[in-house]
């Protein structure tokens, strides 16, 4: 066992005991791959206050006996299943992470167990997922680095005509042609007014002069996610556009030079926010200013106005103000950041200043 999966799986122990329960069982995919280092959408892991288990069926043993060889591996057959083993393992109280159980799988234990050897938890691990370890920060460096070469990539393949679709699949192709596994999240590049919707979703609308771009993207690198977006101008910007986007810029930098572990989300949030509000555009801002992120584009913590976790050393943030005029356009600035004692460690480095094509 690695020393960081031996030193998460203590910090999960320790959690577990202080809730009374005897063992712990991983439904949640992203929360089996933080404890056991592999990731599969067909097994089930069981920690216990000495021994950790795999359960999975004949499809993936030989797998996950050579990804995981510290963990006990249980295989699952048609007659014989995770509440038979668990029935088998006896624990006076179980615990499962209610939030990723479906009724009918709580049922079935239920009826196998008894619902009073079963007690539910609610982000037990993702707690100890929230602090990143020093290879989870160089993961998440290389998985942010990528973004900003998919970046400049698309800063010269723009041209007028294409289309929304076209530029989000391009950015897709750059991604998983040069190493990542897969997206963060469905890529968001949207053209002109639809800049104006935080969330729009790429269509068949050409680019044309005068029109503002805005790329959200994220790919994920040996299962850790990136997350960045950049607005940009084609052909030529409004003197509203500019003034719009350097007060989003200026927002920005507030977050990033003012961020520090000791302040609560909520502080931090009004880093940004107090920018926005002041130019007369708090209206125009109605999302948080950011979100952790890690094996999940979205974790915790959460930069929010009605937050009030508190920053610590080595958790990663998005910090990611906008200002969205409905019908006309939007400015969005964000970058991925490490939060430290002394300020942030921004792991996204692409230029900030607008662009114009």
């Amino acid at each position: 066992m690695t020393n960081n999966t031996e030193n998460r799986i203590s910090r999960v122990r320790e959690r577990f005991a202080g809730l009374g329960v005897d063992g712990l069982l991983i439904t949640k995919q992203e929360n089996q791959a933080y404890v056991t280092g592999f990731s599969s959408d067909d097994l089930f892991v069981i920690l216990t206050e000495k021994e950790q288990y795999i359960m999975t069926d004949s499809r993936y043993t030989e797998t996950v006996a050579d990804h995981c060889p510290d963990f006990r591996l249980v295989e699952s057959k048609k007659d014989y299943g995770l509440s038979d083993f668990l029935a088998e393992l006896a624990l006076p109280v179980l615990g499962y992470e209610q939030e990723a159980m479906t009724v009918g799988e709580y049922r079935r234990l239920a009826d196998k167990l008894g619902e009073k050897r079963l007690s539910g938890t609610s982000g037990l691990v993702e707690s100890v997922r929230v602090i990143k370890d020093e290879r989870e920060i160089e993961t998440i460096g290389r998985a942010a680095a990528l973004g900003d070469r998919c970046f400049s990539h698309m800063l010269s393949w723009f041209r007028e005509g294409v289309t929304e679709r076209e530029a989000a699949l391009e950015i897709e192709m750059f991604f998983k042609s040069n190493g990542a596994s897969r997206l963060s999240f469905d890529t968001i590049c949207i053209f002109g007014p639809h800049t104006s919707l935080p969330h729009g979703v790429p269509g068949e609308t050409p680019l044309k002069k005068g029109d503002l771009i805005t790329m959200d993207f994220g790919c994920v690198v040996d299962d850790y996610c990136s997350d960045m977006t950049r607005t940009i101008a084609f052909g030529s910007a409004t003197e509203e556009q500019k003034e719009v986007y350097q007060i989003v810029l200026e927002a920005q930098l507030a977050g990033v030079n003012g961020l520090k572990a000791g302040m609560t989300c909520r502080e931090g949030d009004r880093l940004c926010r107090d920018v926005i509000e002041a130019a007369g555009y708090g209206a125009y801002f109605g999302h948080g200013t950011g979100h952790g992120v890690g094996l999940e584009i979205h974790e915790a913590p959460t930069l929010g106005p009605r937050s009030d976790e508190t920053l610590q050393e080595n958790m990663t943030v998005t910090i990611e103000p906008g200002i969205y005029l409905p019908k006309k356009f939007g400015v969005r600035i964000e970058d991925l950041a490490i939060v430290t004692s002394f300020g942030i460690m921004n792991k996204v480095c692409s230029a900030k200043e607008l662009i114009i094509l």
